[in-house]
């Protein structure tokens, strides 16, 4: 048994959610550019989503249920704007990026995962959530960021610290009864799987379930 899960503050329950990032602005210049500035001039505005979000930089999977046209709509003047410009898709592929957060607003608690920017690497946690009653359920780490996940005793633990500073300083460590959250995650996959394949038939493309190495063909 892992030693931190003494450690853990116990918490009534998590919101889990899969956020689609939302950027005011794209950018079409260098990658790398001499003058700061360059990166507000060689740029054109984007209008959000017409959708009702509590964050102006993410819409999350609930908020985009029923809204999907709107979201679509969003994306379809990135390509649009991209095929302008000649950007290629490695040059866009930040904005079609996603966030999964686990995190209760009461308590100011959260677990974040921000190397994770397509669904396939979010469902790796969101079913090993699912399927996993007791043991380790994930582990990962990249960056200056670490996350542990384990199940014991209808209960899950999660651990995220950063792996260079002091342990003790650097940690957030919870636990949350486990069969809600199965639940709710079992609803979030469900919703977000939906969501990407009303949004892929859209815009003729799915670039949000998995790491796109070939230039993708969008609808025109």
């Amino acid at each position: 048994m892992p030693a931190w899960l003494s450690q853990t503050r116990n918490l009534p329950s998590l919101e889990a959610e899969v956020c689609f990032q939302i950027q005011d602005r794209f950018y079409y210049g260098p990658d790398r550019v001499s003058d700061p500035s360059d990166y507000e001039r060689l740029a054109e505005k984007l209008a959000p989503p017409a959708i009702a979000s509590i964050a102006p930089s993410m819409v999350r999977s609930a908020e985009a249920l029923g809204h999907e046209a709107e979201l679509a709509a969003y994306y379809r003047q990135i390509v649009r704007l991209a095929r302008h410009h000649q950007r290629p898709f490695n040059a866009i592929r930040h904005y079609f990026w996603l966030r999964l957060w686990l995190w209760n607003s009461q308590e100011q608690a959260h677990i974040s995962f921000p190397w994770y920017d397509s669904y396939a690497e979010i469902d790796r946690v969101l079913k090993a959530l699912v399927e996993t009653e007791s043991g380790p359920v994930h582990d990962d780490a990249d960056q200056g960021w670490e996350v542990q996940i384990h199940a014991q005793d209808d209960a899950v633990y999660l651990l995220q610290r950063d792996p260079d500073e002091d342990e003790d300083e650097a940690q957030t460590a919870l636990c949350v009864p486990r069969a809600e959250l199965v639940g709710q995650v079992a609803r979030l996959r469900e919703r977000t799987q939906g969501i990407i394949a009303r949004l892929s038939g859209e815009l003729g493309a799915d670039v949000w379930t998995s790491y796109i190495r070939t230039e993708p063909t969008f609808a025109s």
